[in-house]
């Protein structure tokens, strides 16, 4: 019996990774195969692959085909990361492949109750968002201490790291990358500033990232008034890397641009963690360097009315 149809494009995919009614029979195939109950299937938070909860007790992600090395790295990765009970990371209970017209890779994980922070937030006091910014970076540096050096997708690597830097460096240095996001002028900096917060990258730790660290990733549940984080989802881009990279994602994403929470998240972080001009001078180079930093710094001065920019000096004090 066929359960999907063949997929050879990301349009493709994108019409039909949501389906519920598509995808039920081929997620109760997948838990009656790993003798699991599946009486209701419901859709997940749509992201890059096909996510859908069981019962309210399990979580199916069957990855897009394109994706093979995501499925090979959060395997790999939870199954690490449950076995620390300071990390609220959804534990591992299967994972394989289904053969049907093609094959498909998935996951099953425990289903972790919470309300992403993106709709949490509203409802929480400035009390609420520091108690949770300071549980976030006790749990952020819990997981930037995993050793990684066994782990054959994400080893720890410094070569590996500096290929990534140099191809992330080459694509922001392209002028053609920030048309019509910044002016000429302002391009015309980037290289000088990324060379000078570089200059020291070949020596710098290297933890492993989350690399996603947005508003629907962290999940929240409020208990006796409380709120506290339930889990932390989707290691899809997770990586061997600086520390910097990671507070891209957070500031703008989990985190809302906040700076009170900030401060907070790192003074939790690291007691040596300092918000003073180089850390904002070297955050800056790692939003001009992260893999969706175009899309990132366009929206966030869409946000901000399209303001005028005479220098990235403007550009750090807008954005950070």
């Amino acid at each position: 019996m066929t359960l999907l149809p063949i997929i050879h494009t990301w349009d493709e995919w994108g019409r039909m990774f949501t389906d519920v009614e598509l995808w039920t029979p081929a997620v109760r195939e997948i838990c009656q195969r790993e003798s699991l109950p599946a009486r209701h299937v419901v859709a997940g938070y749509p992201g890059t692959n096909a996510i859908f909860i069981v019962d309210e007790t399990y979580v199916v992600k069957v990855f897009a085909p394109f994706c093979a090395d995501d499925f090979d790295l959060e395997r790999e990765l939870h199954t690490l990361l449950m076995r620390n009970p300071r990390l609220p990371v959804p534990g591992l209970v299967a994972a394989g492949v289904l053969s049907d017209q093609m094959s498909w890779s998935y996951i099953v994980l425990d289903f972790v109750p919470g309300t992403p922070i993106r709709s949490a937030r509203e409802k929480m006091s400035r009390d609420d968002l520091m108690h949770i910014s300071a549980q976030l970076g006790s749990i952020v540096r819990e997981l930037h201490h995993t050793p990684v050096i066994h782990l054959a997708t994400v080893a720890e690597s410094r070569a590996r790291w500096r290929q990534f830097v140099v191809q992330r460096r080459s694509a922001a240095c392209d002028p053609a990358r920030w048309s019509g996001v910044l002016p000429e002028a302002v391009i015309a900096e980037i290289p000088g500033v990324l060379a000078k917060v570089l200059a020291g990258d070949e020596t710098a730790p290297l933890v492993l990232l989350n690399g996603d660290l947005t508003e629907d990733h962290i999940l929240l549940q409020q208990h006796a008034a409380t709120w506290h984080i339930s889990g932390l989802i989707d290691f899809g881009d997770a990586l061997v890397g600086r520390c910097e990279y990671e507070w891209v994602a957070l500031w703008f994403g989990a985190l809302n641009r906040d700076r009170d929470c900030l401060a907070t998240f790192i003074e939790q972080y690291s007691s040596n963690g300092r918000l003073d001009c180089d850390f904002y001078r070297a955050m800056l180079a790692f939003t001009l360097l992260h893999e969706f930093g175009h899309l990132i710094i366009a929206d966030a001065l869409t946000t901000l009315g399209n303001p005028d920019i005479a220098s990235l000096r403007d550009l750090q004090f807008l954005l950070w």
